[in-house]
C-alpha cells in the first residue's frame, strides 16, 4: 500500500497542471477575500467569512481540476495500464488515489487560509471578531471544518464523473454545472408544477451541500443527503472501474 501512495504522490506533482491550478486556486482565494475587505462598503468581516473565501465554488473548479485528473490524465494518456501493471490489485489504487487527493486538498486549504490570514492583515480595521462576517458564496456561513469536507466531496464527485465517463473534461463540466444551472433550472421548473416536484428539489445534491453550509437554516438531514451523493458516486466509480477495462 506504501509504495502505490508514493506511487500516486510523484504523479500527482509530476503532472504541470497540478501546479498551475494549485497556483489558480490560491490566486482566486486572495481575489475573493481581498476585494470585499477594499470596497469602500464599511462592512467589517469576521474570520471566518474570510477564511470561508477558499470554500468558494471558483476556488473548488482548481482543485476540482486535479480532482478529475486523478484518473483522466492516465485515461486521456493510457498511463492508467502502466499503473495497473505496476499494481494489480484495483482496490489499492482506488484507495490510494482517494488517500492522496484528500491530502491534496488538505495541503491546499491551509496555504489557501494562510494567504488569506495575510489578506486580513493588511486590512485590520475591515476585520472583527465581534461581527458574524459574511461570505462570497452568498450563502450564510459555514463552520469552519466544513470548507474542507465540502472542498473534498467536490473533489470526490468530479473523480467519480471522470472515472465513471472515461473523460477529464467532462468530470470537470458535469459537476460544475449541477451546482450552477442544472439544479437552479429544476428548482425553477418545480416552481411551476404545484408542487408535485418538491421531493426533488429536496434531495438535489448541491441544494443540500449549501443548506449544510449555512449556520443560519436548521441543518435537518441536508448533510446526511449531500453525503450519500458523494457516496454514491465513488461507489459507482470503484465499481466500475473494478469492472470495466484499462
Amino acid at each position: 500500500m506504501r509504495s502505490a501512495l508514493v506511487y500516486e504522490w510523484r504523479r500527482l506533482w509530476s503532472v504541470r497542471s497540478t501546479w498551475v491550478m494549485s497556483l489558480l486556486y490560491v490566486v482566486m482565494a486572495i481575489i475573493l477575500g481581498a476585494v470585499p475587505l477594499y470596497l469602500d462598503s464599511g462592512a467589517k468581516q469576521s474570520w471566518i467569512g474570510l477564511y470561508s473565501s477558499s470554500g468558494n465554488l471558483l476556488c473548488l473548479i482548481m482543485l476540482s481540476v486535479v480532482a478529475a485528473q486523478t484518473f483522466g490524465h492516465e485515461y486521456r494518456y493510457g498511463l492508467i495500464r502502466l499503473t495497473l501493471s505496476e499494481f494489480p490489485k484495483r482496490e489499492r489504487v482506488m484507495i490510494a488515489k482517494t488517500v492522496i487527493l484528500a491530502f491534496y486538498v488538505a495541503i491546499m486549504t491551509i496555504v489557501g487560509w494562510s494567504v488569506l490570514g495575510a489578506v486580513g492583515a493588511t486590512k485590520p480595521s475591515r476585520m472583527s471578531a465581534d461581527v458574524v462576517g459574511f461570505s462570497m458564496s452568498g450563502s450564510g456561513l459555514p463552520h469552519l471544518w466544513q470548507v474542507p469536507v465540502f472542498g473534498f466531496a467536490y473533489c470526490i464527485i468530479a473523480m467519480s464523473v471522470t472515472v465513471l465517463t472515461r473523460n477529464l473534461a467532462l468530470g470537470v463540466i458535469l459537476p460544475l454545472l449541477s451546482a450552477t444551472l442544472i439544479e437552479s433550472l429544476i428548482t425553477g421548473f418545480a416552481s411551476l408544477a404545484k408542487g408535485r416536484w418538491d421531493w426533488l428539489v429536496h434531495i438535489l445534491p448541491f441544494n443540500n451541500a449549501s443548506a449544510w453550509m449555512d449556520q443560519s437554516t436548521e441543518l435537518h438531514f441536508a448533510g446526511l443527503i449531500f453525503a450519500s451523493w458523494v457516496i454514491g458516486f465513488y461507489f459507482l466509480a470503484t465499481l466500475r472501474f473494478h469492472l470495466r477495462d484499462a
